[in-house]
């Protein structure tokens, strides 16, 4: 599908002036969706600079983690929604890969992640994957894989059942929509390693969190981290 989409974007931008995903503005092949201007003005958060970042506070007071961040804001009102909104469900795969570089080179930038033995980008189930075409989230964590130098295994982890988005939840029961929602494949592909979870938009981290549970149950010796693209006030209280 990738060769094909690349075909077809040579074709169309031959024939057709491409607009920038996050503010409309038109914009050459070559940048990948988001013009330089946005580019500058990107929400970053900064969280992978410190340990004790919002994102870590939250999701080691429910599961132990070694390190967690996220790359930049996600609310109702800023444009960037639009570009995570166009790569979840406009197929815009190619900005979910250059996201995750750009991600993944501020991480390896930091220092912390320097350890990392393998990522895993949060799964999808077979028929959602099917239905969209792709996961996000793997192209999120391929690009970071590219910046690391780390590999990605994408079979280790599976979805069990094609829950409902969380959007469609309320806070509160969106803990019992993700229960027991993962399950690990092969464990031994994660024995003893330090394990990288990448995921698109980090919300209430109910899903985050099940899967962390889920790997930790099946291999309880491994470390894991997480990085996610975007992070919402629900998780910063920032407003």
């Amino acid at each position: 599908m990738s060769t094909l989409g690349s075909i077809y974007r040579a074709i169309r931008s031959l024939l057709l002036a491409e607009e920038c995903i996050v503010c409309g503005n038109n914009i050459s092949h070559n940048m990948h969706g988001i013009c330089t201007m946005c580019r500058f003005n990107v929400p970053m958060t900064y969280f992978w600079r410190d340990k004790e970042n919002p994102v870590y506070e939250k999701l080691s007071a429910l599961v132990p983690i070694a390190e967690a961040s996220a790359f930049i804001y996600y609310t109702d009102k800023s444009p960037w929604r639009s570009m995570i909104h166009s790569f979840k469900y406009r197929n815009a795969w190619r900005t979910a890969l250059d996201m995750g570089r750009w991600y993944g080179a501020e991480l390896k930038a930091s220092g912390r992640y320097d350890d990392i033995d393998v990522i895993i980008p949060v799964p999808l189930h077979p028929l959602k994957r099917i239905r969209r075409g792709y996961n996000q989230s793997s192209y999120i964590a391929d690009g970071i894989s590219q910046s690391l130098g780390k590999r990605v295994l994408r079979r280790a982890t599976r979805r069990r059942r094609n829950n409902p988005s969380q959007t469609h939840h309320r806070a509160h029961d969106r803990w019992g929509n993700v229960e027991a929602l993962f399950s690990v494949t092969r464990p031994e592909e994660l024995a003893g390693k330090h394990i990288l979870i990448v995921d698109d938009v980090l919300t209430t981290g109910a899903t985050m969190i099940s899967l962390i549970q889920s790997i930790l149950e099946a291999v309880p010796d491994c470390r894991i981290s997480v990085a996610t693209l975007a992070v919402t006030t629900y998780i910063t209280a920032i407003r």
